[in-house]
């Protein structure tokens, strides 16, 4: 269960991302540089994370598809490893994933925000993988997902976007106070409540000139942010 959502700027794009996980869920590691040239938390549970920028700026955020069914003894690796793995290298993540074998991994969503992109230039690549092929899906402003009532989260997320963005004059400061909102109904908002699962974290990447991960862990309560210079890819 998470959402994210993101805005291209002059000279690169800004990403917002929800983890949304049940409450018995090991706190996550907060973010750090890696010596895979990369900025990313770390889920103990299975030690790969959710979200990773690369030190050239390439940006992937993983959602969980829970809506595909899978046979669950045919998993033989975390979701969460494929980020590090694809943010290990220069290359473009998309090429990757196309020449790797994912018959091991469970049903993933992956946004992918390559190096140089901006509003001017690039494309961001959305895919689904359902255990049998990897699909291209529609890039929206807004993608979230849950294991519960996923048509009704997804239309009262987006009415809430609506509500909070002006897509003509993107900024942060809406962005953000879409992220941390709440809703009467705690399973519909984008910063969650429900009785066994919430939003345990909320992160913003701003990738230009410089990069920035800014984290706030809830269960901790604090907030972290690591930042570097964006390097040229070789």
């Amino acid at each position: 269960m998470c959402t994210l959502s993101y805005f291209l700027t002059d000279d690169g794009y800004e990403l917002f991302f929800n983890r949304d996980e049940q409450k018995t869920r090991e706190m996550a590691i907060a973010p750090s540089k890696h010596t895979d040239n990369a900025i990313y938390p770390i889920d103990p549970q299975g030690g790969g994370t959710w979200l990773g920028v690369s030190h050239w700026g390439q940006t992937l955020a993983l959602l969980n598809d829970y809506q595909s069914a899978f046979d669950i003894t045919a998993v033989k690796h975390s979701r969460g490893l494929l980020i590090p793995h694809l943010l290990s290298n220069n290359t473009p993540a998309l090429s990757q994933l196309k020449n790797m074998d994912l018959s091991g991994y469970a049903p993933f969503k992956l946004c992918i925000f390559p190096d140089k992109l901006s509003l001017n230039n690039g494309y961001i690549a959305f895919v689904r993988w359902d255990t049998k092929k990897l699909i291209d899906c529609q890039v929206e402003s807004l993608a979230t997902s849950s294991g519960v009532e996923l048509e009704t989260v997804t239309q009262k997320r987006k009415q809430q976007f609506k509500q909070f963005i002006d897509l003509r004059y993107p900024a942060s400061e809406q962005f953000l106070a879409f992220h941390y909102s709440k809703a009467e109904q705690g399973q519909y908002g984008v910063n969650m409540q429900r009785e066994d699962a919430m939003t345990v974290s909320i992160s913003h990447i701003k990738v230009g000139n410089t990069i920035r991960f800014n984290y706030f862990d809830k269960q901790s309560q604090l907030i972290s942010s690591i930042s570097c210079l964006k390097v040229a890819a070789a």
